[in-house]
């Protein structure tokens, strides 16, 4: 995967002067903002993210089509409130009749690595400072999904002396990198001749093994004429 990105990088670095002896505008990207995964549901109930962002480079060619190459990554931490919710302590002490049951879940990050090729489509004829667009692309996904350690503690009163019993339950991750399609809307606020802000929200589905890996970024930054 990482052979990819670099040859990713390279290729955008032997575009770029070659479109601009041709004349064609170019655009340097750089953003961020948040993404809220949806599947699978493993990845969609117990995983934040915590940072991460999209580099890219684009060539327009024609005054409402841009081809757009963008390379994003995304880390995600371990959200143990939603883990804990999957286990009912209380109807474990009320049944079992535990003087307590607690959990304490662990587990490495989660990420996503995308490489993408993309089409970025404005309506022509627009000339105000802000313009929408639409945009879809394909790329390949590199996704890590940590696993998750789940020990539920319970503790048990015999004849005045607590017995505490510790039941360590897993839920599997894995890496995967598969084929990916991309697609969403956004608006670009222009600011200057050479940069332009953007506000952008995309659907992006993997299709890994089983429900497939799906997430939904929400992300903003700015472009860079060049």
């Amino acid at each position: 995967m990482k052979r990819l990105h670099i040859q990713f990088l390279l290729a955008l670095l032997i575009v770029a002067p070659a479109a601009a002896q041709d004349g064609m505008s170019l655009e340097v990207t750089l953003g961020s903002g948040y993404v809220m995964p949806s599947s699978p549901m493993t990845f969609a109930n117990y995983w934040n993210m915590e940072y991460g962002g999209v580099l890219g480079a684009g060539m327009k060619i024609s005054p409402s089509v841009t081809l757009h190459g963008s390379l994003e990554y995304y880390r995600f931490a371990l959200d143990e409130a939603g883990v804990a919710e999957s286990y009912d302590t209380r109807y474990m002490r009320d049944i079992w009749a535990f003087n307590d049951v607690s959990l304490k879940p662990s587990g490495e990050a989660s990420s996503v690595i995308a490489a993408s090729a993309n089409v970025r489509v404005a309506p022509s004829g627009l000339t105000g400072i802000v313009s929408p667009y639409l945009t879809a692309g394909i790329g390949v996904m590199h996704f890590s999904l940590g696993e998750i350690s789940a020990p539920v503690t319970s503790v048990l009163s015999i004849n005045g002396s607590e017995i505490a019993m510790t039941a360590n339950q897993k839920i599997t991750g894995g890496k995967e990198t598969s084929p990916f399609f991309q697609g969403g809307i956004g608006l670009d606020i222009h600011l200057s001749a050479a940069m332009t802000a953007f506000i952008e929200a995309r659907y992006a589905h993997g299709f890994s093994k089983g429900l497939g890996t799906s997430y939904v970024p929400l992300t903003a930054g700015i472009k860079f004429g060049l």
